[in-house]
């Protein structure tokens, strides 16, 4: 029964100490934010314009190219098929669209250059 009674001590000591941490970095993060100024993000109810508000100008979409990418679509699925048929996988993917990342960052295209050549 001791042995109960001292496992159910440290369990709750345990217990009080993890929460009470978790107490203190929530209020240091709460602290933190409001000095540096940053904002929750808005809720959707709150973020949609109201009736008195001028709209919002409509978002520009992006240019397409003019080029044809048939081409393009057509040697992607090649290459894909012929490493599929490689490894003896047959499951009928088919390429529908090819889009461009030139919104990527540097460092996300440095890593995918690295990929690449890494495996050459």
């Amino acid at each position: 029964m001791d042995r109960l009674s001292l496992s159910l001590s440290t369990m709750g000591v345990g217990m009080l100490v993890v929460f009470s941490g978790l107490v203190i970095l929530i209020a240091c993060i709460t602290i933190m934010t409001s000095i540096t100024g940053r904002k929750k993000a808005p809720k959707a109810a709150e973020a949609a314009p109201t009736p008195k508000t001028a709209p919002a100008p409509a978002a520009q979409a992006e240019p397409e190219p003019e080029a044809d990418d048939g081409e393009i679509i057509a040697a992607i699925t090649a290459a894909i098929a012929a490493v599929w048929q490689a490894e003896g996988n047959e499951s009928g993917f088919v390429v529908r669209r090819v889009r461009r990342t030139q919104s990527a960052s540097a460092w996300a295209r440095a890593a995918r250059e690295e990929q690449i050549f890494s495996h050459l």
